[in-house]
Parts: C-alpha cells; sequence; structure tokens
C-alpha cells in the first residue's frame, strides 16, 4: 500500500526553502517520487538487522590495488603542445582573481 505523506502543498514549501522553481505540472510527479523513496524507506526498515555486526569488515592486502603512478611523456607533451605560454612542463594561465 502506497502511503501519501507528502502532497502538492509540502512540494510547495519545499521548493520555497531550497529556493528551487518549480513548475506546477512538474510538482505532482516530484510529490509521487518523494511519495515512493519514503514508502521504500518503510520497507527497508521492516528488514531484521539484528545480530548483524557492521563493525566489523575483513580485509586482506590481496583486495587492495596497488598504485603505481605511470608516467608517458609523450602523451603529456602532446597535450601542452599547443599551449602557447608554457615554462617547462607548466601552463601559465591567467589568474582567476
Amino acid at each position: 500500500m502506497i502511503e501519501k505523506l507528502i502532497n502538492k502543498k509540502t512540494v510547495e514549501n519545499l521548493a520555497e526553502l531550497s529556493r528551487l522553481d518549480i513548475k506546477e505540472s512538474e510538482q505532482e510527479k516530484i510529490a509521487e517520487d518523494l511519495n515512493s523513496i519514503l514508502n521504500y524507506i518503510k520497507e527497508l526498515e521492516q528488514v531484521p538487522t539484528q545480530g548483524i555486526n557492521l563493525d566489523f569488515v575483513k580485509k586482506t592486502n590481496k583486495e587492495f590495488r596497488h598504485d603505481i603512478p605511470q608516467e608517458n611523456v609523450t602523451e603529456r607533451e602532446s597535450l601542452i603542445e599547443p599551449f602557447k605560454d608554457r615554462d617547462g612542463k607548466f601552463l601559465k594561465i591567467p589568474p582567476i582573481f
């Protein structure tokens, strides 16, 4: 059974609080979507989780990937080649502020 916790007025209030401009034609669809999300959360609350220890996770070194930096100089050079203002391998850009 789908319970309607959110109506069009609630969506209007949420839009005002979040400073969003939601068209009236979209408000009903958003209310339906939010209601379905809340009803799904209610379903998840029914799942028995007693006896599950979430603090313990066993990881072995085999499960982690070792990142090895690899530098491809020719690829980097071809990428920065079009820039006219360079200082060695660094690009000079105009200040932002």
